[in-house]
């Protein structure tokens, strides 16, 4: 090689690890650079922080807005991908199982999508012109983040430790994003321009004969959200089981019909003569019970009770326990329902 061209070689590897050494800089600042666009132009107003509303039902089937933000995603960053969205269902809690959550493969450790991961954040979070806090939080339904072994949850709207072990259970390889109900159907004002309520979860018609379904109801939610829709024309048989505390003291107890004030005494009427609360379950407002098994002054021995009911419309089932002292009772009911006619 003549000592030109020996310049030339060293001129021109001198120029490829320059721009390699651009790239690495410049590749983290332009993806910070990107951010997700709203289809539609945005109100001036905007949704309340989204409230937390954990999956209760299985229902693996991705839901439109979920596929709409997973695909604004990989749209926004490229050479990202969705690791995943819906899972079969299993005994833990998952939006994965209701198809409210996306694992969004963006890696800690990998440089350009540490930077893509942390330009989303960034826009997610920020306060818009207006002045409105985490607007995109709001405005998607974002319930909670999970990223590097550390979670942003809107109930406390800060990040926070996650307890974890491994590279994927800490979430080190991607991110995971779960949207509350108005998000996951598509219905907030960054798709459609409109802001409302945060929607309920929606309810499961009981429509099958001999198809038992389940719900457990805390003495402490003071208007828990239906799980379950009744239809018009159907005969219902509702079971309930359990004890709960219905104060702060050990041996106040009640069950759906009878309490106790002493632990051992049970009875219909409200254990220390209050007239403020029945200590009963109310189903759709009703507190009609029948004890099963062993019956002593109308209160069952193993706490358990049952109501049936003929549907006239479709209503919603509305369970509520009747606790004038909630905030400091503890313990919950299970109630079972199940279509007979």
């Amino acid at each position: 090689m003549s000592s030109r061209s020996a310049r030339r070689f060293l001129a021109a590897l001198a120029l490829s690890a320059l721009a390699s050494a651009v790239m690495t800089t410049v590749a983290p600042a332009a993806a910070l650079a990107i951010t997700p666009t709203s289809p539609v132009k945005l109100p001036s107003s905007i949704e309340v922080m989204p409230p937390y509303q954990p999956q209760t039902f299985c229902s693996p089937t991705v839901k439109p807005g979920t596929q709409a933000l997973a695909d604004k995603l990989t749209a926004t960053y490229a050479g990202t991908a969705i690791v995943s969205m819906v899972r079969p269902c299993g005994t833990d809690t998952s939006e994965h199982y209701d198809g409210r959550a996306i694992d969004w493969g963006v890696d800690h450790r990998n440089t350009r999508q540490l930077a893509q991961g942390k330009a989303f954040l960034k826009w997610l979070f920020a306060t818009d012109a207006a002045g409105h806090d985490h607007a995109m939080v709001r405005r998607l339904g974002v319930m909670y983040v999970i990223w590097n072994k550390q979670i942003w949850g809107s109930w406390s709207q800060q990040w926070e430790p996650y307890s974890c072990s491994g590279v994927t259970a800490c979430h080190v390889d991607h991110m995971h994003i779960s949207l509350d109900w108005s998000g996951a159907m598509k219905k907030t004002s960054f798709w459609t321009g409109i802001v409302r309520a945060p929607m309920p979860p929606p309810l499961i018609n009981i429509r099958a004969l001999h198809s038992p379904m389940s719900q457990t109801v805390d003495v402490r939610d003071d208007a828990p959200d239906p799980m379950y829709r009744l239809l018009a024309g159907g005969r219902y048989r509702i079971t309930v089981k359990g004890v709960y505390h219905y104060d702060d003291r050990t041996r106040h107890r009640a069950d759906a019909e009878c309490s106790t004030s002493n632990g051992t005494t049970w009875t219909s009427r409200p254990a220390d003569e209050s007239t403020t609360g029945e200590y009963d379950l109310l189903v759709n407002g009703s507190q009609t019970w029948h004890a099963t098994g062993t019956v002593i002054n109308g209160c069952s021995a193993e706490h358990t009770y049952r109501h049936t009911i003929t549907v006239v419309n479709n209503t919603p089932l509305r369970l509520a326990i009747n606790d004038p002292n909630r905030w400091a009772g503890s313990g919950s009911l299970t109630v079972t329902v199940v279509r007979v006619a």
